[in-house]
């Protein structure tokens, strides 16, 4: 799986307007952010790279569909009718909107945008919202039916060489781009991903394939935390902003634990922390597979 990088940074980030990066809600650039957006409505939770307290969109009065809220900040730079020549984006997505345009059973299931701007910065958004954005217009890009299940957004910002090899990946697993402005300057990958036609598209041997670490933009220090790590910490009492404020996680480990901490187990209400230190142990155990085993043995299947 591949591993983003996620960094606290110790230098300050002038917002001059000429990077493409995360926005929080005060519109301020920030290396990397996570939300989690509690089912049956648009309240989320949220953290980042500025080190700050876990907030909740009560905090702000500012829904997830907020205009001028984080998703809509951070893709301030696709609600334009016109993209300069130094600039690119891809919108990819299995369930695209509107309805009954999506792509063919051959596509990979994933959902994202990547944008940015050329030898500069840019943004992976990775999510898991069918038809989002719902339409390139800050009043309307959250979809109405977002806000009845449970939604994930990981967003991270990179320096524009790192996109050539995130290019690749969304190659990989033949992402489906529903919109896209990518200049022919760009890297290659990111044009041969605009390609709808899989056939057209360059393939990889899968002994070409490795593990790759991708540094965001304002990395200073790592750690990589194992699943096993994250769920010492959780019993050891720390909280989520620690372990990001230090350390860089699988993306996996990031949804599981965010999911973990403040919806699973003996919570009953979404976006208020979980009392339960053991939440994500147990949530591992009933849901992911942690060991090899034999897939064709019935047997298998009903430990």
């Amino acid at each position: 799986m591949w591993r983003i990088l996620l960094m606290v940074s110790l230098l300050c980030w002038s917002a001059d307007g000429q990077h493409v990066t995360c926005k929080n809600e005060k519109d301020q650039p920030v290396d990397w952010y996570i939300i989690y957006k509690a089912p049956a409505g648009l309240e989320y939770i949220y953290i980042d790279s500025a080190g700050k307290k876990k907030e909740t969109s009560k905090d702000h009065n500012k829904l997830i569909d907020h205009p001028d809220g984080v998703l809509a900040n951070t893709l301030r730079p696709i609600f334009t009718p016109s993209t300069p020549d130094n600039f690119g984006f891809i919108t990819y997505s299995d369930q695209p909107p509107p309805i009954g345009t999506g792509p063919a059973s051959k596509f990979g299931h994933s959902k994202g945008v990547v944008m940015m701007n050329k030898d500069e910065t840019g943004v992976w958004l990775s999510h898991s919202t069918p038809q989002f954005p719902f339409t390139r217009d800050q009043n309307n890009f959250y979809p109405p039916s977002g806000a009845m299940n449970a939604q994930t957004f990981i967003c991270v910002t990179f320096n524009y060489n790192q996109f050539q090899h995130i290019g690749q990946h969304l190659l990989d697993i033949a992402a489906f781009p529903f919109d896209h402005h990518i200049p022919d300057r760009f890297h290659k990958e990111l044009i041969d991903v605009t390609e709808k036609d899989l056939k057209k598209r360059p393939k990889r041997d899968a002994n070409q394939v490795k593990n790759r670490e991708l540094p965001s933009a304002l990395s200073m220090s790592a750690g990589f935390v194992s699943a096993e790590l994250i769920a010492g910490i959780i019993s050891a009492g720390l909280t989520i902003e620690s372990i990001a404020k230090k350390q860089y996680m699988d993306e996996m480990d990031l949804v599981l634990l965010i999911t973990s901490t403040f919806t699973l187990s003996r919570n009953n209400e979404p976006c208020l922390p979980n009392p339960d230190n053991e939440a994500y142990r147990i949530f591992v155990k009933k849901h992911i597979v942690t060991r090899t085993f034999d897939r064709s043995s019935t047997d298998e299947w009903e430990r």
